[in-house]
């Protein structure tokens, strides 16, 4: 079970940070929300900004997991955008609270060198991605990171939308979706 509670506790303090904000949810509500005392919250999590931290890391480290699920090279850039943009839609639509809780910390005061440092080590395989198409003079000339906006940050866009306004999300909807934002990365 104590290899169980860390993780108990992340997901129920990263339901907190999202309904509360990070300086409305105490270490008290996390410890209360899981049925523990809040001395344990602190044997596993010493402080409240280590315990946020760790849920970003996690949450990057998910996201990407999920990007990158049967990510192969060998595939055509098409296709392993294709890959990405599929990834990001039907898995991340299911980990909302993931992007959501993503969002929230790189907008607080928490967010700092260190973490940033860190995100770009992991970004990176998606970093390499748009940075060849542009070296290879598929892509548009402009940050990677950009690229990414504008081709799969649209996908979280959609998906959000899809909650907000329901829409029937067809396996053809998704290949002109797929298309029109692979071409919008596309060099001129």
């Amino acid at each position: 079970m104590s290899q169980q509670k860390p993780e108990l506790i992340m997901a129920h303090a990263e339901q907190l940070f999202i309904e509360h904000g990070f300086h409305g949810t105490s270490m008290q509500m996390i410890a209360k929300a899981v049925g523990i005392a809040a001395g344990t919250v602190y044997l596993h999590f010493p402080s409240k900004e280590v315990l946020i931290r760790r849920i970003y890391r996690r949450a990057v480290t998910d996201m990407l997991d999920s990007l990158l699920k049967v990510y192969d090279t060998s595939l055509s850039p098409f296709e392993q955008y294709r890959y990405f943009w599929l990834n990001a839609y039907h898995e991340l639509k299911e980990k909302q609270s993931l992007v959501h809780f993503k969002d929230l910390y790189e907008r607080s005061p928490f967010y700092n060198e260190d973490d940033r440092a860190w995100a770009d080590e992991q970004w990176l395989p998606i970093e390499q991605f748009f940075q060849t198409g542009i070296d290879n003079g598929l892509f548009r000339n402009m940050p990677p990171c950009m690229l990414g906006y504008l081709s799969i940050g649209s996908v979280l866009s959609i998906s959000q939308t899809q909650r907000v306004t329901p829409f029937e999300m067809t396996a053809e909807l998704e290949e002109q979706l797929i298309q029109a934002s692979w071409r919008a990365i596309l060099a001129d």
